[in-house]
């Protein structure tokens, strides 16, 4: 698409591009909306595989080895729901924003192709509906290019940010998470096994069993540090940049409705009145007879 700039009064000024050119930059935008959305399902069907075996193996383990589950850290358990909250927060809110995206997206093509049918409109006498459409459509070719700039702004500052902190900042400390689940359950594996070995009163046994729970404690301590540390550091990115990335979509989608306000005032429709045939002829002849007159 042409390089556009919009002021705060609606004008825009473009350089020089074919119809063509217009439309096929805007499909290609629609395509890789679509290839991102599809890579992206793809890619948490995987994680969601990933959890699955975590789950499924800690049940086992439970279920077999009837294995008594320690308490978890009430710092940790705190830190794992806040999580719980903000990714389910942000994977709602990033869903929905992607949707509306695509959906400006291809509402946007449409507006194109009906600005352009609207202008190409033919002009014949007596004729108020074709110069009331022609107008619409050149008021129509204002607002696509409104339009299309915030298409823009709405991808960098919203759409890309929210699926960044989503792919990137949750999906980090969720890996976190699973490894820190499989620790646990490895500790209170290492639990089990050292409380059967002092039951066997094996000296050797019990030895080796409690160097093995040892550490596995101490991992599992660093990772209950990193948990804690990992939530924290999530949530002062969301109060702070992801934040400071939607204050800033929402003050371009201002300017984007008060500049969309603008074309439209400066381009208010006056409606003609049409003239009925017989009453057009009997005009004609009156004029006529009037020139004759003179």
């Amino acid at each position: 698409m042409a390089e556009e700039s919009i002021d705060e009064n609606g004008s825009s000024s473009s350089s020089s591009s074919s119809k063509g050119k217009k439309k096929k930059t805007k499909f290609g935008m629609m395509m890789s909306s679509v290839g991102r959305s599809a890579k992206q399902g793809m890619s948490r069907a995987g994680k969601q595989m990933a959890k699955g075996v975590v789950k499924t193996k800690q049940l086992a383990v439970e279920k077999i080895a009837k294995i008594p589950i320690s308490q978890e850290d009430p710092e940790v358990i705190s830190a794992l729901e806040r999580l719980k909250i903000t990714k389910n927060e942000i994977y709602a809110i990033s869903d929905i924003v992607r949707n509306l995206y695509e959906a400006r997206l291809n509402e946007a093509t449409f507006l194109i192709q009906l600005a352009d049918k609207l202008k190409d409109t033919k002009i014949t006498q007596n004729d108020p509906f074709g110069l009331y459409i022609q107008k619409m459509g050149i008021a129509m070719t204002s607002l696509e290019s409104i339009q299309s700039e915030h298409l823009k702004r709405m991808e960098e500052e919203l759409v890309l940010p929210l699926e960044k902190f989503r792919d990137i900042d949750i999906e980090q400390v969720q890996k976190l998470k699973l490894k820190y689940k499989n620790c646990k359950t490895q500790y209170d594996v290492a639990c089990h096994k050292l409380t059967k070995a002092q039951d066997s009163q094996d000296q050797n046994k019990i030895q080796q069993a409690q160097q093995k729970k040892d550490a596995v404690a101490a991992n599992l301590q660093q990772l209950r540090n990193d948990i804690k540390f990992q939530v924290n550091n999530l949530e002062q990115k969301k109060q702070v940049n992801l934040l400071g990335c939607m204050e800033q979509y929402w003050t371009s989608y201002a300017s984007f409705a008060q500049a969309q306000s603008n074309v439209l005032s400066k381009n208010t429709i006056q409606k003609e009145s049409y003239i009925q045939p017989q009453q057009q002829q009997q005009q004609q002849q009156q004029q006529q007879q009037q020139n004759n007159d003179d």
